[in-house]
């Protein structure tokens, strides 16, 4: 009888895919040293003073910034909506050519075990285009729509994102 691949982690690991990851990671970053991507994606993990999601302050935890910087698909697919207290964005984006070193719960900003993020805690991507003054841009807030999907053909993490309606102050604090 044949004897078949049956992928553990660490025959994984040994895959030419696996070791063509940083040659496509060092490709990705060209785009963004050309300016072709001039924005920044972060996954940031924030805590609220209060015990629960929503109670209290929330306050920073980490943030992770994803390099090579990312492509964003569909920008302009968001919406601004006319509200009381101003103009409100809604909408939804994909995320691609996630290098391929990143695991899921890296990009569902779990821990390394997996755990499942506390009930005081939350997560959110966030994408910034920094202005060319040097200041601070605006950082539209999102949370993850779906699981993010590995393509393993393009050696890359794929993820649907969704806009939420506050956005973190330019210089990263909650509004």
């Amino acid at each position: 009888m044949a004897k078949f691949f049956d992928p553990t982690s660490v025959q994984l690991n040994k895959t030419l895919a696996r070791r063509f990851i940083p040659l496509a990671d060092q490709l990705r970053d060209l785009l963004s040293k050309f300016g072709l991507r001039p924005y920044k994606v972060r996954i940031v993990r924030a805590k609220w003073s209060g015990g629960e999601r929503g109670v209290g302050t929330l306050s920073e935890i980490s943030e992770l910034v994803l390099l090579p910087t990312p492509r964003i698909h569909d920008l302009i697919s968001l919406t601004e909506i006319v509200q009381p207290v101003g103009l409100d964005e809604t909408g939804a984006v994909m995320l691609d050519e996630i290098s391929g070193r990143f695991t899921e719960d890296d990009l569902m900003g779990r821990d390394s075990d997996g755990s499942q993020i506390p009930l005081d805690e939350e997560m959110f991507y966030e994408v910034e285009f920094p202005r060319p003054d040097g200041k601070a841009g605006p950082r539209r807030r999102f949370y993850p729509r779906s699981a993010p999907h590995y393509a393993a053909g393009k050696l890359q993490w794929m993820v649907h994102l969704e806009k939420v309606h506050e956005d973190r102050a330019r210089v990263g604090d909650p509004e």
